[in-house]
């Protein structure tokens, strides 16, 4: 049962990337993922019962105060709209969850499933993003629906693979690939929040390498590799990337200044009372003038739709999986969170995964992380203690 969760995580995974119907609905993923979910946590009814951790217990109080904030609201306006939200939570709890318990299982073998895993998700994105740039399209979608969902992917999916293997990231050619897929991936896609995040997370990965010559020696040839598939890319494309990363410069100051009427944080401040408890997700012609599309934040759009609980809770999940992290790791995950301030990402499936593994690969600190070899690893569980 356990190696056909691994199935399940590992095809689930893979296809994250890939976009078939319009936003807000299921991917295919979605469905694999849940499946992988669903025998998960049949299978940790036998497990030995440990304390619940502070980080899941966190996570499990957010989810359910967004539930008593959406109920409460489609009591209040009669209405069904306010339902779909709360299962975005679910879905990525239950996701994120039974990825805990199986890299507990699996150790190196289950990192290494998912390291894979996320390399091919990446370079079904890139290739489609190739693609695009060879007709001439502006800014990329890749196999996503608009160029903001392939950036923040690409971000979240970039800071993963440098937490599974304490930013020191194994020389192998998949992993490769996937590393300089992203790093296209972002370009293509323009978003100065998501570059900005991945120069973060950049640093992150210099720090933890620099203290010692071989992962230094590693840095430095990883580095090139890098740059010279981001300038195929721009040869492919007969200059696009370059002429899409100086469109997006140019109008740098403008988004800046024009951010709380773009990004929706007008509407905060014109009813600053539902930052109390909550306005909920939905039925957002209650805000008239100042209803059209939702938040472009996750910090305010969260301290929107669920107050000051809600906006509490999502900092505790932060503070929980980041607390005995190394700097480095802090400052990788400051990527993410950049991007989240002018960004709505809490849909992501991916972002909460990388809390999961942040909060997996240093709960009890670097010094109690287990050990990261390079070398391959069977698929068989580890025994439960």
């Amino acid at each position: 049962m356990n190696q056909i969760a691994a199935a399940l995580l590992f095809f689930g995974l893979s296809l994250s990337s890939l976009y078939v119907f319009s936003s807000g609905l299921p991917q295919p993923a979605d469905f694999v993922l849940l499946c992988f979910a669903g025998l998960m946590a049949l299978l940790a009814l036998g497990d030995e019962r440990h304390p619940v951790p502070p980080f899941a217990f966190c996570w499990a109080l957010l989810l359910l105060w967004v539930l008593l904030v959406s109920l409460g609201w489609a009591w209040v306006m009669q209405s069904s709209a306010f339902f779909i939200y709360p299962l975005f939570f679910l879905f990525n709890f239950l996701v994120g969850m039974a990825l805990l318990r199986f890299l507990r299982v699996f150790g190196e073998a289950g990192r290494g499933l998912v390291r894979n895993a996320l390399s091919i998700a990446l370079l079904i994105a890139a290739m489609e993003v190739v693609y695009q740039l060879g007709t001439g399209v502006g800014r990329a979608t890749g196999s996503f629906n608009n160029p903001n969902q392939l950036a923040f992917f690409s971000l979240c999916a970039m800071l993963l693979l440098m937490l599974l293997d304490d930013f020191r990231p194994p020389l192998r050619p998949l992993m490769l690939a996937g590393l300089a897929a992203a790093v296209v991936n972002l370009l293509a896609a323009s978003s100065l929040g998501a570059m900005g995040g991945a120069v973060l997370v950049g640093l992150g990965w210099a720090v933890a390498n620099a203290g010692q010559l071989r992962h230094f020696a590693r840095l430095s040839l990883l580095v090139p590799l890098i740059l010279v598939a981001v300038l195929v890319a721009n040869l492919h494309s007969e200059g696009q990337v370059q002429r899409n990363l100086q469109a997006r410069l140019d109008r740098a100051s403008t988004k800046v200044e024009n951010m709380v009427e773009e990004r929706r944080f007008d509407r905060l401040t014109h009813f600053p009372e539902y930052a109390i408890l909550g306005a909920a997700e939905g039925e957002r012609q209650r805000f008239a003038p100042y209803d059209g599309n939702e938040i472009h934040s996750s910090f305010v759009g969260m301290l929107f739709a669920y107050g000051i609980p809600g906006l509490g809770l999502l900092l505790a999940i932060l503070f929980m999986a980041l607390r005995r992290a190394p700097f480095y790791a802090w400052m990788g995950m400051a990527g993410p969170l950049v991007y989240s301030l002018s960004h709505n990402g809490l849909r992501t499936t991916l972002f909460w995964l990388v809390l999961a593994v942040c909060w997996h690969c240093y709960r009890n600190g670097r010094e109690g992380r287990p050990s990261l070899g390079t070398a391959a690893v069977p698929m068989t569980p580890v025994k439960e203690r």
